[in-house]
């Protein structure tokens, strides 16, 4: 009876410390991201982003959108697959922290695959890379643009 009880109290001292790892992550995540003046500060990979418009637009006008944006000082980028990947998070509603408004959307990077197609990143369901003309106009595409902290 002795084995099984200390075989249980270490199995439960394992699984308190395995949450409470859980819980120092998912703060540490709660702390990456905060928004100030419309611009949202990534702490982890030292980026500026401007949150999702609510429209959508198709590669060029995101292009275009993201060059002529003038909040907080301009500078503005259509950001890359590995940056976007970086956002996606299972456990935030939309796979992406709120602040970003591009939870369960696709969004426009700056790759292309040649001069007609371009990368997006998908934010619904579970997350990932595609590939669409850059002249589509689809309702569930948008534009995050993202810059150097200053």
């Amino acid at each position: 009876m002795r084995v099984k009880i200390g075989y249980s109290l270490k199995a439960l001292w394992a699984c308190l410390l395995f949450l409470s790892f859980v819980s120092v992550l998912q703060a540490a995540d709660d702390t990456r991201f905060t928004l100030k003046d419309g611009v949202i500060y990534d702490s982890k990979l030292r980026l500026q982003w401007a949150p999702a418009t609510d429209q959508s637009m198709n590669h060029y006008q995101a292009v275009e959108y993201a060059r002529k944006l003038s909040l907080a000082g301009g500078g503005w980028r259509l950001p890359t697959t590995a940056e976007l990947t970086s956002l996606f998070n299972k456990s935030k509603p939309g796979n992406a922290d709120p602040k970003f408004h591009c939870g369960d959307f696709f969004v426009w990077t700056s790759e292309l695959e040649d001069s007609s197609y371009a990368r997006y990143f998908i934010y619904s369901s579970g997350g990932g890379p595609g590939v669409a003309a850059r002249d589509t106009d689809l309702p569930y595409i948008r534009v995050l643009a993202v810059r150097s902290q200053r």
